[in-house]
């Protein structure tokens, strides 16, 4: 169904469509236009298409006694932007105004003016109370760019608030060779050294390099480890110190299992171990006998995600299968078809656990998939389970997926059995 149009846009809709040269009269009705809900980002968007010949009314505007006035001007100056450079003075002003949502408004548009003469304004609206002005001046002065360096410490300061450090680190960005000095007299600051590598790592990776910054050392280990516990860091930056975290050996390993023992961020700390090798798995084998039972289930998950080079660690998988919790033996099943034919040792007691009608369904329905990886060697035994197991009378979806397997393995031994 088409979407209705207000009365009142449509007596406002001739006013969208103006000469070359509007008149003083018709901008001035678009202005009022921006008191009214209902149109008044079509008289916006009518504003900004007029571009320089309304900046004078706009300007004006911004002092207006009327609160959506004021808000909508600052807003489609900032639609209109370098041209509108004129407004800002007064757009500095609305930066310090009482309203948050025009402070806001002002520092969006100043951005989009790329007004390095608001530079002085905005470092300030960095100390905001409120997280949108905050945010937006920092948008604001990545805008306009190196002609805004002397913001860079400000800036640097921001990578500790939650609220605006991705931004910030953008920001950064945007300097350019200017923010360097700055941003390397900052390596010091565990809280900050992650984001300020990743800053520099981009604007200046030949000196990064050269200096031994281009990859982690053992002094990010503080800051990476503060970056995995931080719940308010999004998951990309959470993911990217784990990765980190797994080419420091040892000790980066420590901290990563350390983690399995936070149910926030376990899944990233195991998931981190797809980038190891058969040097961790010591590590993580001690880990197979910690006294919490989700730490085991994550340090088998983690062997899983290494993959065919923790096979060393078979012997003591297969040990985990006998857990009192079927949840961790249910990781130890998935962990061990990672290694595929590497787990065969482990096919007598992944059979007995496909035969065990008390086992849950999820975990017989692995052990299954598990028995198929460790082929050929074990042929004769898997056929011998997957015969048994396509007579189950308990669990169908054990019964259905035995049978599937056992035709896939040896389709005379399932015409032989009937199925």
């Amino acid at each position: 169904m088409a979407r209705l149009i207000p009365v009142s846009i449509l007596i406002f809709m001739p006013m969208f469509v103006l000469a070359a040269e509007p008149t003083g009269k018709e901008i001035q009705r678009l202005i009022m236009g921006l008191d009214d809900a209902n149109i008044r980002q079509g008289a916006s968007i009518a504003l900004a298409n007029l571009g320089q010949p309304a900046v004078p009314a706009l300007r004006t505007s911004l002092a207006s006694a009327r609160k959506d006035r004021r808000l909508w001007s600052a807003y489609t100056l900032g639609q209109i932007g370098p041209v509108a450079e004129a407004a800002v003075e007064a757009l500095n002003v609305s930066l310090a105004d009482t309203d948050p949502a025009l402070r806001a408004a002002a520092a969006q548009a100043l951005g989009k003016i790329a007004a390095a003469t608001a530079v002085d304004c905005l470092i300030k609206a960095l100390d905001d109370e409120n997280d949108q002005v905050r945010q937006n001046a920092v948008v604001a002065l990545g805008q306009i760019g190196p002609a805004a360096s002397i913001a860079t410490k400000k800036l640097i300061v921001a990578l500790s608030d939650q609220t605006v450090r991705t931004i910030a680190r953008d920001a950064l960005m945007q300097m350019g060779p200017d923010a360097v000095d700055p941003l390397g007299e900052s390596l010091d600051d565990d809280n900050i050294r992650f984001d300020v590598l990743v800053v520099l790592r981009l604007i200046d990776a030949v000196n990064t390099k050269q200096k031994g910054l281009a990859q982690p050392t053992v002094a990010d280990l503080p800051s990476l480890r503060k970056v995995l516990y931080d719940a308010n860091r999004p998951a990309e930056d959470r993911t990217a110190a784990a990765a980190s975290l797994i080419t420091l050996g040892d000790e980066g390993f420590a901290v990563l299992i350390q983690a399995f023992e936070v149910q926030e961020i376990a899944r990233t700390a195991t998931e981190a171990f797809a980038n190891a090798d058969s040097t961790a798995v010591p590590s993580l084998v001690k880990v197979l006998k910690h006294q919490q039972l989700d730490v085991r289930a994550s340090a088998a998950d983690a062997l899983g995600h290494i993959g065919i080079a923790a096979s060393g660690a078979v012997t003591d998988l297969i040990a985990l299968l006998g857990d009192e919790d079927r949840d961790v033996r249910y990781h130890a099943v998935r962990a061990l078809h990672e290694l595929g034919p590497k787990a065969k040792l482990a096919v007598p007691v992944l059979s007995a656990i496909v035969l065990n009608t008390t086992e849950p369904e999820a975990t017989r329905n692995w052990a299954i998939k598990t028995l198929v990886v460790t082929l050929p060697e074990t042929h004769d035994e898997v056929v011998k389970t997957l015969v048994e197991a396509s007579a189950e009378d308990v669990y169908y979806g054990v019964r259905q997926l035995a049978r599937e397997q056992l035709r896939k393995v040896d389709a005379e031994a399932a015409d032989a059995a009937g199925i």
